[in-house]
């Protein structure tokens, strides 16, 4: 039982450490698998496994469709004007933080920006800002 409460936990850090809806369904799955602990340990795999994959086909779309907002919102954004707070980099990539109505989103672009520079925001990717420069 422990064993799964610890499973579940690093998955839960994960999912918070990345925000896209990655590892909750196994965080759930090993949760549920602890009411299992006197089942043998490979029955409580394939109760994990199962109940994993039964969160993910019945809750994914409803999540998802939640977390996407509706189009208005998504419109009322892209084209609005925001200044580079902070850039961190992370392997290749550069991301950057950036505040737009009142809220830290973290952006990305090809592009490559300064602390104080402006930008455009042309969409939004999962949660990121997709941003590009403005001229």
């Amino acid at each position: 039982m422990l064993l799964w409460f610890i499973i579940g936990v690093v998955f839960l850090v994960i999912e918070i450490l990345t925000f896209g809806l990655i590892s909750i369904w196994f965080a759930l799955g090993a949760f549920l698998t602890m009411i299992f602990y006197e089942a043998s340990l490979e029955n409580q795999f394939y109760i994990f496994v199962g109940a994993s994959l039964l969160f993910l086909v019945l809750i994914r779309k409803l999540a998802l469709k939640h977390f996407k907002g509706n189009s208005k919102e998504l419109n009322r954004i892209k084209g609005k004007v925001v200044k580079i707070e902070k850039i961190e980099v992370r392997g290749s990539n550069n991301f950057y933080t950036v505040y737009l109505d009142g809220k830290i989103w973290e952006g990305i672009s090809k592009s490559n920006f300064s602390v104080g520079d402006e930008a455009i925001v042309e969409k939004i990717v999962g949660n990121k800002l997709v941003l590009s420069k403005k001229y």
